[in-house]
């Protein structure tokens, strides 16, 4: 849930510093695994992790129950679409079943990137063709490919989503409710629950992280500003069209 684009960064930095060209391996010449689908859009209920905790503003919650809420109130709708606002930014697709996959058409500061994450591998393209990460490889390519898919996998999968949230031991909701538009047309009168102070996760100061919820629990976004390379990095994702069905394929 947080800090997919932080992984991102990090990982294509990593990607963009390869300089050797090694030609294609026969294993990259098997068919591409089968596209990940979902089922069709059912009735959601909230988690009783989430629903067993206080939403009125001015409420102080725990971090532990909190990363737990967190962690399946997301996976529980199986799918849906983030959209991404930071140096890199666009939508991105998700399911969980029960693993997490994803993929999505992003805008970095060098372009445009196609990216997929598929039964643990990565892929990117980056304008040259796809590359598979593969951390056994001798490419140098796709040993940094698979190591931002393992940034990934760090950053964003709501298992260490919930490990994050649970570092920070008090949160508070705040005594105001966030309009938030969301990129399919509906705005949603939401919750903000904030950090009650800076943190560490893993070696990762973060300055303030804030997560967003309708009256229902339904997770509408989370927002961190973290300090990487020294610099103040503010990077925000909302949610929607949970529940719909979504196709993932890898690149290759």
């Amino acid at each position: 849930m947080v800090g997919l684009t932080a992984a991102i960064s990090l990982g294509l930095g990593l990607a963009g510093c390869a300089t050797e060209e090694n030609e294609p391996r026969p294993d990259d010449k098997k068919p591409a695994a089968e596209a990940k689908a979902t089922p069709s859009k059912q009735a959601w209920e909230a988690p009783q992790s989430c629903t067993d905790l206080n939403l009125r503003p001015g409420a102080t919650l725990n971090g532990k129950p909190l990363g737990k809420c967190v962690s399946e109130a997301l996976s529980s709708y199986g799918s849906g679409k983030m959209h991404i606002t930071a140096d890199i930014y666009g939508d991105v697709e998700f399911t969980y079943d029960p693993e997490y996959n994803f993929q999505g058409e992003l805008t970095g500061p060098d372009g445009p990137i196609k990216m997929a994450f598929v039964d643990e591998t990565m892929w990117i393209d980056q304008g040259d063709g796809p590359v598979k990460g593969d951390k056994k490889s001798d490419d140098p390519k796709e040993q940094l490919v698979a190591a931002t898919g393992e940034l990934y996998r760090t950053f964003s999968d709501v298992k260490y989503a919930a490990e994050m949230v649970q570092s920070q031991p008090v949160w508070k909701v705040d005594e105001t409710k966030d309009k938030i538009e969301l990129p399919n047309g509906n705005s949603v009168e939401s919750y903000r629950i904030i950090s009650d102070d800076a943190f560490s996760w893993n070696g990762l100061p973060v300055k303030e992280f804030i997560l967003w919820f309708a009256e229902d629990w339904t997770p509408v976004g989370d927002q961190a500003s973290m300090e990487i390379a020294g610099k103040l990095d503010t990077r925000t994702q909302h949610f929607y069209d949970l529940g719909e069905p979504v196709d993932i394929t890898p690149l290759g």
